[in-house]
C-alpha cells in the first residue's frame, strides 16, 4: 500500500510543484529555483517519492483542486526520474553531486513499487519510468526482488491496476534485457503472460502491454517466438 500520511515536506513540495504551473513567470521561476536548491539536500528524492506515492494527499491539502493534485503527483514522479539520473550512481554520465545514500535509495525503491497499481495511468507510467531508471543502475544485483514483485502483481488479477502497472514496467524494462537475462526470465514470465491472455476477464490495456513486451523481448532473444508458442 502506498504512503498516505501528509507531512510538512509533502506540503512544501506540493506548493512548489503547483507554483511551477503558475501563469506568473516570477512565481514559476522562484518555485523552480527552490526545487533545484532542495534537490541538493539529503532526502529530496525520498520526499518526491512520497508525494508521487501518496494517494490521500488531496484529503489533507484541500486548498488545491483534485486535478492539480494529480498533476503535482505526476510532476513529482517526472522530477524523481530526472533526480535519479543525476544523483543515483557516481561515475555514470551526467552524474552530479551529492549522491543518494543507500538508505534513501531503499526508501525510493520501496515507495515506487508500492505505487505501481495507481489507478491514474499517467502517474502509473511516470512511476514505471522512474523504476526503469533505477533498474538501469541497480537491477539485478542491488534490486533482486524487482522481478519477483512484478510477477506477483501480474499474477494477482484481482488487482487490475497492478497488472497494468507491472506490465507497463516490464515493457519498459525489456528494452534493457540481454541474452544473459532473458533465458532465466522466460520460464517465470511467460506463464504469467499466458494466464493473462487466457483469462476470461478482458484487460484491454494489459493485453496491449503484453504485445509490447512480447515484441521487445522477441527482438532481444531470437529463439523466443518458438519457445512462446511451444509453451502455449
Amino acid at each position: 500500500m502506498a504512503a498516505n500520511t501528509v507531512d510538512q515536506d509533502q506540503q512544501w513540495l506540493l506548493n512548489c510543484l503547483s507554483a511551477t504551473l503558475d501563469p506568473n513567470q516570477e512565481v514559476r521561476s522562484f518555485a523552480e529555483a527552490s526545487l533545484q536548491q532542495a534537490s541538493l539536500q539529503p532526502g529530496f528524492g525520498a520526499a518526491l517519492s512520497r508525494v508521487a506515492a501518496n494517494r490521500e494527499l488531496s484529503l489533507g491539502l484541500r486548498q488545491i483542486s483534485f486535478f492539480l493534485y494529480l498533476t503535482c503527483q505526476y510532476l513529482a514522479a517526472v522530477l524523481l526520474k530526472q533526480f535519479i539520473r543525476k544523483h543515483w550512481q557516481e561515475g555514470e554520465d551526467g552524474f552530479e553531486h551529492p549522491a543518494v545514500s543507500s538508505e534513501e535509495k531503499e526508501v525510493i525503491r520501496r515507495l515506487l513499487l508500492s505505487s505501481l497499481d495507481d489507478s491514474h495511468r499517467r502517474i502509473c507510467t511516470a512511476i514505471s519510468m522512474a523504476i526503469t531508471t533505477v533498474a538501469v543502475y541497480d537491477w539485478p544485483e542491488d534490486w533482486p526482488d524487482l522481478l519477483p514483485f512484478l510477477m506477483k502483481l501480474i499474477n494477482d488479477q484481482s488487482n487490475v491496476n497492478g497488472v497494468h502497472g507491472a506490465l507497463r514496467c516490464l515493457s519498459l524494462l525489456s528494452g534493457d534485457l540481454d541474452d544473459t537475462v532473458v533465458p532465466s526470465l522466460i520460464p517465470v514470465l511467460f506463464p504469467c503472460l499466458h494466464t493473462i491472455v487466457s483469462s476470461q476477464v478482458r484487460i484491454t490495456y494489459a493485453a496491449l502491454h503484453v504485445l509490447l513486451l512480447f515484441e521487445n523481448i522477441s527482438a532481444s532473444y531470437a529463439l523466443l517466438p518458438g519457445f512462446f508458442f511451444c509453451r502455449l
